[in-house]
């Protein structure tokens, strides 16, 4: 399917989706005709102003893990391919990268992130709901993250810093790029009261760099942060809160507002926060918001996974191949103010280009 095509079939496709939920037509799943994967490593131009670097960001995988691993190495080995040409300099997992917790899929997840770490590309992971607990249910913090993948995984940001020694869950990577100095800050699932306060030691310390956050969950399809206050209401539960899970009764949970509240709006130097895990309407959000240090935040929303047929848990439309690849690449351009979205798939070589796939965040 040639490339303009295949777009006016996603726009046409995600319009009826969201017409149809404002009452405009009948309720119609919408549906994507997928254009042949390309069978090797795509070679892709770059489209951007010289000195522009790149932030990669890796949506929820589990269903790669867990059916279609080859798509998860395709992703990894396209950003170590154009490491140099797109000048990537970070690769951020959303979380959410198996979908059982498995050793199986574990293994599956080993393999596509080591492709980074014979390319020497720095990247963070954190966990998402189905990376915890028995098969993945989230009723505790237990992962076998910390089977799969150790501090050694981190040696190409060699300053980053754990928030437990050995463990993987939490971390922060500060890095040297075109437009300053930047920090990834990555947080767990829901992340506990003694994180957030390490976190926001690392922002104080920090001061002097740009901050983005990612997390697994955050940020609502309805541009809305997860709000106890509105997604404990019954009937309103299944907003993907992490208050929902399990895990809430171990340990203390944290969700969107509460780390708006007490980590991001405090601190001048935070300015992006990425998360995953929502699959409701077209799995994608945007809300900016203004800190009580002056500075907008952007909060981002990307997931595009694709579950078996008539289950649940397919962002639409659907999009194949358990996400169809697609992933976000976070241009950092050189003026220091522009940074530009965009939605790629190395497993199609294919652009997305609608309003909530590609656009532009100013700082």
């Amino acid at each position: 399917m040639k490339h303009r095509t295949f777009l006016k079939t996603l726009a046409a496709t995600a319009t009826s989706w969201l017409t149809s939920r404002h009452g405009l037509f009948s309720q119609e799943t919408p549906k994507l005709v997928q254009p042949p994967f390309a069978p090797v490593v795509p070679q892709t131009p770059f489209d951007a102003p010289a000195g522009t670097w790149t932030l990669a960001v890796l949506p929820d995988t589990q269903y790669y893990s867990q059916n279609f691993p080859d798509v998860f190495v395709r992703q990894t080995e396209w950003i170590a391919a154009h490491k140099t040409s797109h000048q990537i300099l970070f690769v951020a997992h959303e979380g959410d990268i198996t979908n059982h917790n498995t050793p199986e899929q574990w293994t599956r997840a080993q393999k596509a992130m080591r492709v980074l770490n014979t390319a020497a590309v720095p990247y963070a992971l954190v966990p998402g709901n189905h990376d915890l607990g028995d098969n993945g249910k989230a009723n505790d913090r237990s992962t076998l993250m910390n089977d799969y993948f150790s501090p050694a995984d981190y040696q190409h940001s060699p300053g980053h810093i754990l928030f437990e020694p050995g463990k993987m869950e939490n971390s922060a990577h500060p890095f040297q790029t075109p437009t300053g100095k930047q920090l990834l800050l990555a947080l767990e699932f829901g992340p506990r009261d003694e994180v957030i306060n390490w976190a926001n030691t690392i922002a104080t310390q920090h001061a002097d760099h740009q901050i983005t956050i990612v997390t697994h969950a955050h940020l609502y399809s309805d541009n809305l942060r997860n709000d106890w206050t509105i997604d404990g209401v019954e009937g309103n539960k299944k907003r993907g809160n992490p208050k929902v899970y399990g895990l809430n009764t171990n340990s203390t949970v944290n969700d969107g507002e509460q780390v708006w509240q007490k980590l991001a709006s405090k601190h001048a130097n935070i300015r992006f926060i990425l998360n995953g895990h929502i699959t409701s309407d077209l799995g994608t959000g945007l809300l900016t918001s203004t800190a009580t240090t002056g500075q907008t935040v952007h909060q981002i929303l990307a997931n595009y996974q694709d579950n078996s047929p008539n289950k649940g848990g397919t962002v639409m439309p659907a999009k194949g191949h358990g996400g169809g690849g697609f992933m976000r690449l976070m241009q950092f351009h050189p003026d220091g103010k522009t940074v530009q979205m965009k939605t790629y798939s190395p497993w199609y070589d294919q652009w997305l280009t609608e309003p909530n796939q590609q656009f532009s965040c100013l700082l």
